[in-house]
């Protein structure tokens, strides 16, 4: 069958499923198709298709597991999490955004993954959280076990205008380190930057420079660089290095000396949060408030760094897929 027919075929049977309440059959259709049309580049605005079919399949998977969870998972009423927001979030001083940043983080450390997810998913329309709200909606991806679903959010926002391509280059660089240390092989796709019709007339108008510079025969030929520095995007002051797991060497008790490593689940600048295992007491009993962590390692996507911290909070998860586990945050003094 022509690749065309097929890619229709499976369409219309991935909708005619969808319609029946088969959604991971639909979902299946979908992904086939996905498939076929990366394999046919004759396919025309085969890219632009693609994103049509993710932005499907991750409302798929969105349904998919609202009815997983419906019966499986403890929640917390509304006005609980409310509070947990308002404990937790930054104080009065800081911007609505980051308080705003910060209330939904708190409650992804508490486990309300669901209720943060639609927190952060607002926020990707503040230009100024949009980088941080997106990192993390792809750790609450993570750390339910949901990998599929975070490439997805992320192809789904290759697709999205609000994101430039530099912001997208950063949660793809991120989103790759996280896949990489936990061994999970998938392609991201991402739309490549183009140039207007408008911008490509202005260089077809450029003319090139009528002078040659001259140059002695014994002198090298010197090349003005370019203004690489112009075209960077810099760090904000305030951005942290991504921290995607962290070794402790604890500091007493019978595992004393020991490095243990942590995967990172939240970060919030120089704080990260760990989440930490219930059937863990040995360890949990040496990490209390106030403890001091003089030998660390953290662990990014481009270096391994030495420091120290203070662990800041330890708190029991009462409810959502951690529940008796406990969040624990660490403030990271030095590097």
């Amino acid at each position: 069958m022509d690749p065309k027919d097929q890619i229709i075929s499976l369409l219309k049977e991935a909708d005619l499923y969808q319609n029946q309440g088969l959604l991971n059959e639909a979902k299946e259709r979908f992904k086939k198709a996905t498939e076929i049309i990366k394999k046919s580049p004759d396919i025309k605005n085969g890219q632009a298709l693609i994103a049509s079919i993710v932005k499907k399949v991750v409302d798929l998977n969105q349904k998919i597991n609202q009815i997983n969870q419906a019966t499986s998972k403890p929640t917390v009423s509304d006005n609980k999490q409310n509070l947990i927001k308002k404990l937790f979030a930054g104080g009065d001083e800081k911007g609505d955004f980051t308080s705003a940043l910060e209330g939904a983080i708190a409650l992804a450390k508490f486990g309300q993954f669901d209720r943060a997810m639609k927190e952060f998913e607002q926020l990707l329309d503040v230009e100024a959280v949009r980088v941080a709200a997106a990192k993390n909606i792809v750790r609450c991806h993570l750390e339910t076990e949901a990998l599929e679903e975070a490439a997805l959010c992320f192809e789904k926002w290759a697709g999205d205008d609000r994101f430039s391509i530099p912001q997208l280059d950063k949660i793809r660089f991120f989103l790759e380190g996280r896949f990489r240390k936990l061994g999970f092989e998938r392609e991201l796709y991402q739309r490549e930057e183009t140039i207007s019709d408008e911008d490509m007339e202005t260089l077809e108008m450029e003319s090139p420079p009528t002078e040659t510079p001259q140059t002695s025969r014994d002198a090298v030929p010197s090349h003005e660089p370019a203004p690489v520095l112009e075209e960077m995007e810099l760090p904000e002051e305030d951005e942290f290095l991504d921290i995607n797991s962290v070794g402790i060497q604890l500091p007493s008790g019978p595992l004393k000396g020991r490095m243990v490593e942590f995967d990172v689940s939240f970060q919030t600048g120089n704080s990260i949060n760990l989440i930490i295992a219930s059937k863990e007491s040995s360890l949990l009993n040496e990490l209390s408030k106030g403890t001091k962590l003089t030998d660390m390692q953290f662990f990014s996507p481009i270096a391994i760094l030495n420091g120290s911290g203070v662990v800041t909070a330890k708190t029991q998860i009462k409810s959502g897929p951690k529940e008796g586990d406990y969040s624990l945050d660490i403030t990271i003094l030095t590097t």
